[in-house]
């Protein structure tokens, strides 16, 4: 047993035990947090923003010819998992081994998977290496996501601005990543982007590594450890899914078809099993019960969330490559570099939001005001495409499509920092992690339903695909921020 294991005496936020602070008097360790999750976001985007390319390719290409649909949905998918497997990670962290511990080596597998991917060529590195990177990414993010919570107390006015700074990392990550990949991916071929990524990764965990000893008590700590007793049984839980997994993929059950809608059943009955525990938890109180249902239209609103914005990696991703004119001068730019420049805006809007909740203090919208209107200005980004329609082949303006980037970028730093907040807030004591998972099975759920809503777009009906989709987004974020404020009223 380690000693992260063995210690398990409940301990207050850092704010409260923190070292000396810095970067804008926010704790220490959200240095090493946002900088572990900037590398870890390098090389997820690194890969995530070439992989339906890799994927729908040709051979001659260096891709493996799939077809564009089951590569948009392979996508889709891949991304899904990724935050599926973010529930195991949270109930590893809040049962078995501590946060920080849990974080360590699961960055070790993410590692190993980008290794996979740029060392081992055709569907059998794909394979092992999207397993490897999920494993990990299971591990990780949902963990650090939930220390940067234990930095703070729950009433502390830093904590949307230190979410904020955080994600800043995250856009940082998330740009830099795919503007290296999209780059070498065009020059000298997929794998030494793939092998790009490892490199990011190694960088993310040597960043770990060194502020490693100074993370805060509450990140060393099993929050609800499972008695010795019953390690048996959960390893065989874990291990029955895999199995099942396996099963079906050999039998043809589960296949490159079909991958999306199964994945979507699985997380909306994973998302339901994890509410009723939440709120049927002997360790869960009256008042915490209260939150988790105001927690509820605030979830929804996270999932359609996702649903647009991972449109950039599986419809947009599609019509960047074919719809835009992507020459400037003399110069053509990677298709992916394109999707990239969203990353940039958010790095550079981050701050500017972090300045303005923090000037603004009590006086600043509420979470679920800031989360509406991200998800407005995420539906006006799909409309400017709308008004794109009716071209023929690679000839829409760049420069109109770069201000859909931003208007994408300006809607996920109101959103994202806002509903990470409020999960932190409203997550019950005993629950942090799990609670924290809970959000991240809104990105699989997103990840996955944009892999689906891509493979009903077709130029030849965009018009209706894209003006649709900003309509109906936005009468259901109206109808969720109402349901929001009925249920948070309620809760005071």
């Amino acid at each position: 047993m380690t000693m992260d294991e063995a210690v398990q005496i409940p301990v207050a936020p850092e704010s409260s035990t923190a070292p000396k602070s810095t970067l804008m008097s926010h704790p220490r360790s959200l240095v090493t947090l946002a900088g572990t999750e900037l590398w870890e976001r390098f090389s997820f985007y690194g890969l995530q923003v070439i992989l339906a390319y890799y994927l729908y390719y040709s051979l001659t290409d260096g891709g493996l010819g799939l077809d564009v649909n089951v590569a948009v949905g392979v996508a889709g998918s891949y991304g899904g998992a990724i935050y599926v497997s973010q529930m195991v990670g949270a109930w590893i962290a809040d049962r078995l081994v501590a946060p920080r511990t849990v974080v360590l080596y699961s960055a070790v597998l993410i590692l190993l998977g980008h290794l996979v991917l740029a060392l081992v060529p055709a569907v059998a590195g794909v394979a092992a290496g999207l397993i490897l990177i999920v494993a990990g990414t299971g591990g990780l993010k949902v963990n650090v996501t939930a220390m940067v919570g234990m930095l703070y107390a729950d009433d502390d006015q830093r904590r949307d601005a230190g979410y904020s700074l955080y994600y800043m990392g995250i856009s940082l990550g998330a740009f830099l990543g795919p503007v290296l990949t999209g780059v070498l991916q065009s020059s000298v071929g997929f794998h030494l982007a793939f092998g790009a990524a490892a490199v990011g990764m190694l960088c993310g965990l040597a960043q770990y590594l060194a502020g490693y000893g100074r993370l805060p008590a509450a990140t060393r700590t099993v929050p609800n450890p499972l008695p010795r007793s019953r390690w048996a049984m959960a390893v065989a839980l874990a291990v029955a899914p895999a199995a099942a997994i396996a099963v079906a993929v050999f039998s043809g059950a589960l296949n490159l078809d079909n991958i999306s809608t199964v994945l979507t059943v699985v997380i909306v009955i994973a998302s339901l099993a994890y509410f009723a525990k939440l709120l049927s938890s002997r360790k869960t109180e009256d008042v915490e019960r209260g939150r988790i249902v105001a927690y509820i239209p605030m979830f929804l609103s996270s999932l359609l969330f996702w649903t647009l914005l991972f449109q950039l990696f599986t419809t947009l991703a599609v019509y960047v490559d074919t719809r835009v004119d992507l020459t400037v001068g003399s110069v053509t730019m990677p298709a992916a570099l394109i999707i990239t420049l969203e990353g940039l805006f958010a790095t550079v809007l981050a701050p500017l939001y972090a300045l303005s909740w923090t000037k603004l203090g009590d006086r600043q919208p509420n979470p679920g005001a800031k989360v509406f209107g991200g998800i407005a200005l995420l539906a006006a980004a799909m409309a400017v495409f709308a008004v794109l329609a009716g071209s023929t082949g690679a000839t829409n303006s760049v420069i109109v499509v770069l201000v859909a980037m931003f208007l994408f970028a300006a809607g996920e730093i109101a959103v994202v920092p806002s509903v990470l907040s409020a999960t932190a807030q409203l997550a019950p004591r005993a629950h942090k992690a799990e609670m924290t998972a809970l959000y991240f099975l809104t990105m699989a759920g997103g990840s996955t339903l944009a892999g689906l809503l891509a493979q009903t777009y077709d130029p030849a009906t965009e018009f209706v695909f894209f003006s649709v989709t900003a309509l109906v987004s936005v009468l259901v974020a109206a109808a969720l921020y109402g349901g929001y404020r009925i249920a948070i009223a309620r809760v005071h």
